[in-house]
């Protein structure tokens, strides 16, 4: 005999042939007329409830009941309505974020969990007239190209000098042009090279009238030569001849012809 305990049964059915003709069971079913009676009566009190603030308008009870039920439909479409309004709201706010977002990376900032930065910018040279990244060229390529471009610049910057003051030793020219001086400056330094050259052809024309032995002639003739063969200007030429032997007794002799 087995005998089955805690046991559950969703269905009890009667058949014309049981697998077990010898099987018993025991059904008891319990009254719970009165429970159910218990509860209709408490949700009868819990609608009376409800239905009170209508009834006390002077609306009979079916009047009431339509009218509750209607309120209870408009709630539930205001709360449908405003749970729609809320959800287009959060997608609203997430495309308009997502476009900021986007926005910010293109324009060159960098979102991070706390901060917006803007990103460095990238250190470029150009190259075959290219603007190229830094980053991108071998180290030992971008020193060469960046030792050509100071020497682009140098060659740029004498030939400038040479133009503007030729007149003024190259050097000096160059360092006074590095300055990048506003025009009125650069004028300035223009009548000084003018200044100079009148000098130096005042002292030519001397040596012109004067004895061809005369020390003056001889020195100017040396300047003029010395400029013409390693293509300087006549400051230049006048300076590096002052520092030779014979240039120096030269210029002694000038001075003491001036006596």
């Amino acid at each position: 005999m087995n005998l089955l305990k805690q046991l559950e049964l969703d269905e009890l059915s009667l058949v014309d042939r049981p697998a077990n003709a010898s099987a018993k069971v025991a059904l008891f079913k319990r009254d719970s007329q009165e429970e159910d009676m218990e509860k209709v009566d408490k949700m009868n009190d819990d609608m009376k409830a409800k239905l009170k603030p209508y009834m006390d308008k002077g609306m009979s009870e079916e009047e009431a009941m339509k009218a509750y039920e209607m309120d209870m439909k408009k709630a539930d479409d205001t709360e449908e309505d405003a749970d729609l309004s809320v959800e287009v709201e959060v997608e609203t706010l997430k495309a308009e974020n997502e476009r900021l977002r986007k926005s910010l990376i293109e324009n060159g900032f960098v979102i991070k969990a706390d901060v917006i930065e803007k990103k460095a910018e990238e250190e470029t040279i150009e190259v075959a007239g290219e603007m190229v990244a830094k980053s991108d060229i071998p180290a030992p390529v971008l020193k060469a190209l960046e030792e050509a471009k100071v020497e682009k610049r140098m060659v740029e910057l004498r030939k400038k000098a040479e133009e503007e003051l030729p007149n003024f030793a190259p050097e000096v020219a160059m360092e006074l042009l590095k300055a990048d001086f506003d025009e009125v400056v650069l004028q300035a330094l223009k009548a000084a090279d003018a200044a100079f050259e009148a000098a130096m052809n005042e002292v030519g024309e001397k040596a012109v009238d004067a004895d061809m032995l005369d020390p003056q002639s001889k020195l100017d003739k040396m300047v003029e030569a010395y400029a013409e063969e390693h293509k300087v200007n006549k400051y230049s030429a006048f300076d590096a001849i002052s520092k030779t032997a014979e240039g120096k007794s030269l210029i002694a002799k000038t001075y003491e012809k001036d006596e």
